[in-house]
């Protein structure tokens, strides 16, 4: 082989490595940019909670378990809180979308929450719901204390993406509804 040869299949390997390279950069800072952090998914879980709460109450509001006063009583206690979730998931959704995209992405997002709990909730009957509404009243509006008994009752939102974890590489999950 001449070395003008040698020299052309070199730069070429070295061309392909260095595009495959930038491509995997370029693939790893989109996912990590719309990677759910921690707080995120947290807020994500709250508003979960409250959709389903909410949801569950207009549908239970004709039946011997109605909790609709209740519930209202919750969500005066615990506004600050709700808002704080609401801020964050926008604040996730611009990271995604920018400034634009984020208001329809979030409405988007809380339309699919509220409809995923429309037909009711499997294995929850009014009474099951008007007890966990009572649980979180007794949170007080406490933005920590919401989002453990998200945990506790096992709210698990339908993210589309990955969870951002430590040094910002992703970790995948799945809709979990």
């Amino acid at each position: 082989m001449r070395p003008s040869t040698v020299r052309g299949t070199e730069m070429k390997i070295v061309t392909n490595a260095l595009a495959a390279v930038t491509a995997a950069a370029l693939c790893a800072t989109s996912a990590n940019a719309a990677c759910w952090s921690d707080a995120a998914y947290e807020a994500a879980e709250v508003r979960e909670f409250d959709t389903m709460l909410m949801v569950q109450a207009l549908r239970c509001r004709k039946t011997d378990a109605n909790f609709l006063e209740a519930y209202n009583r919750f969500v005066v206690a615990s506004r600050p809180a709700l808002l704080k979730a609401n801020a964050t998931l926008k604040a996730h959704f611009a990271g995604q979308f920018g400034e634009r995209g984020a208001l329809n992405a979030y409405d988007n997002y809380m339309t699919t929450v509220a409809n995923r709990y429309g037909a009711g909730t499997d294995g929850l009957g009014c009474e099951d719901v008007a007890a966990m509404v009572q649980m979180a009243l007794a949170a007080k509006g406490s933005p920590a204390a919401l989002s453990e008994l998200a945990d506790t009752v096992q709210m698990t939102p339908s993210v589309q993406g990955d969870r951002c974890v430590g040094s910002g590489a992703a970790l995948t999950i799945a809709a979990r509804r």
